[in-house]
């Protein structure tokens, strides 16, 4: 590998899987450093993208035995097989929820704790020092202008305005941010897109944003066609990084696309566009809506996270196709979301999730 020019030994790192790196690290001191660098996990993880290789679909499931588990499936094998993933300790004994999501990285509560699935990195998140508040909801995103991953609380103490929390996993440490109005009643988690978190609220037709970069709350009012048919509890998903409101009009999902608009200066606008249409969908009312997860390589379908299952809904003919995982329990009840393999850090003082033997010493 010495003889190896560094570009060429760079080039022939970026092309591999994260475990193959994972193994690559204990080879050297010079190769853990590259490794380990910003710049090298930015690149594996844009290359990726932009070749769409090592694209995963991450699965979680609540059995009927009240346990949960989470499983991946791989976009490069035609999803023919989860795997389950060994989730860090302090949440799987708590049977923890998800409070957060974002590029392959999953925050746990109440006991917050930040997992890696691929790198097996998890870290303990100590909770904001307010005592007698109420946690209502949360969310993880990320924060290009400080090149962090954020990590939103929002808690309502006994009388005022609900309080914002920040965790930056570089900067490692809790601060209060703007205060949000306690009108606004947001639902538990929050979907990340385009630097911001949003959260649909229960009370009124409507979604509060936070920039992640600015911090400042702001709200879009939901599709004025919503009006004509059924609201999902959770009137929000995200797919290919933008945000869309899913309603239900007799069997039909239809899904409206949140869009910025330029009014010049410093006024910015958004509005909805109706963008596609999923027939013959399998669907319960008021529930987590189904979901679009990712486009087929010729763009020709979209593959949707239902109540049933996965399935790939051809767009042109409007059929739709079945997809197969073998290993997963057939007595399950699954959410999904895509994200690409990667090396992320979770910040200083992490854990291996202790499966198996550590190869990343």
């Amino acid at each position: 590998m010495s003889e190896l020019m560094p570009e060429l030994v760079a080039d022939i790192l970026l092309r591999l899987p994260v475990s193959s790196l994972l193994r690559c690290r204990c080879v050297s001191k010079s190769l853990r450093t590259e490794i380990d660098s910003e710049y090298f996990v930015k690149n594996h993880l844009d290359r990726s993208i932009q070749t769409e290789t090592r694209q995963k679909l991450v699965i979680y499931g609540s059995l009927i035995n009240q346990s949960s588990e989470i499983y991946v499936a791989d976009f490069d094998d035609n999803l023919a097989r989860a795997r389950p993933l060994n989730r860090p300790l302090i949440s799987r004994h708590h049977n923890a929820p998800m409070y957060g999501y974002c590029n392959g990285l999953i925050l746990f509560g109440p006991h917050l704790t930040i997992w890696n699935p691929f790198t097996r990195r998890y870290k303990r998140i100590p909770p904001p020092d307010e005592s007698n508040a109420i946690f209502l909801c949360s969310g993880l995103g990320y924060d290009s202008v400080r090149d962090d991953y954020m990590i939103v609380l929002i808690s309502k103490p006994h009388l005022g305005c609900c309080h914002v929390w920040i965790f930056g996993l570089k900067s490692d440490f809790w601060r209060r941010s703007q205060d949000l109005n306690d009108d606004a009643s947001p639902w538990p988690l929050g979907h990340f897109a385009s630097g911001a978190l949003y959260w649909p609220c229960k009370i009124k037709n409507k979604c509060v944003g936070f920039d992640l970069a600015k911090e400042v709350f702001f709200d879009i009012p939901l599709p004025s066609d919503c009006g004509r048919g059924s609201i999902f509890s959770d009137s929000l998903v995200v797919f290919g990084g933008k945000v869309y409101s899913p309603t239900l009009h007799d069997g039909t999902v239809e899904y409206y696309l949140l869009v910025n608009e330029d009014k010049g200066g410093d006024v910015m606008g958004v509005s909805w566009r109706k963008e596609f249409t999923m027939e013959n969908v399998t669907t319960i009312r008021d529930v987590f809506p189904p979901r679009p997860l990712a486009y087929s390589k010729d763009r020709n379908s979209i593959l949707l996270g239902e109540v049933g299952g996965v399935f790939w809904h051809n767009l042109e003919n409007r059929t739709k196709q079945r997809v197969d995982i073998a290993g997963l329990p057939v007595e399950g009840r699954y959410r999904y979301n895509v994200c690409w393999e990667n090396l992320v850090s979770v910040g200083k003082d992490s854990a291996f999730d202790g499966a198996a033997e550590e190869v990343t010493n």
